[in-house]
């Protein structure tokens, strides 16, 4: 006598797929936060320089000096000069590593060097104004 089986699929088989995909999704949402921090990071960094040449160009157009100041372990900033006052935010867990403030003169000319350091959970983000007024900005 033969027995015929219903199709489908046992309860044991599921649950096996089932871990599996759990699995799987636990990796992939954790490879993904990683993913999404240091996107953050490089956000800040670029986003860091665009603030620091725009006070340079402001500085310059307005003929009066412009400083971007920056507190150690905060994401916000301020960019000043002419009347002209901006907070600006970096995306959320990026800060600046130690306190900084850069002041372009009316010739958009920097004070002095700086390097300013950008961190979060994905490592660190450099913006650089060499002595001469270039902004560059390096990102893992």
């Amino acid at each position: 006598m033969s027995r015929s089986r219903a199709g489908g699929f046992t309860v044991l088989e599921l649950v096996v797929v089932l871990g599996l995909v759990a699995v799987l999704l636990g990796l992939a949402f954790s490879s993904w936060r990683g993913h999404v921090a240091q996107q953050r990071l490089r956000y800040g960094t670029v986003q860091v320089a665009t603030g620091l040449r725009q006070a340079q160009e402001r500085a310059k157009e307005a003929r009066v000096p412009y400083t971007v100041t920056f507190t150690a372990g905060s994401a916000a900033y301020r960019i000043a000069g002419g009347g002209f006052v901006e907070n600006a935010t970096m995306p959320e867990g990026v800060t600046a590593v130690v306190d900084d403030v850069v002041t372009f003169s009316a010739f958009g000319q920097p004070d002095a060097a700086h390097t300013i350091t950008l961190r979060n959970s994905s490592g660190d983000g450099t913006v650089t104004v060499n002595a001469t007024g270039g902004i560059s900005y390096q990102t893992p």
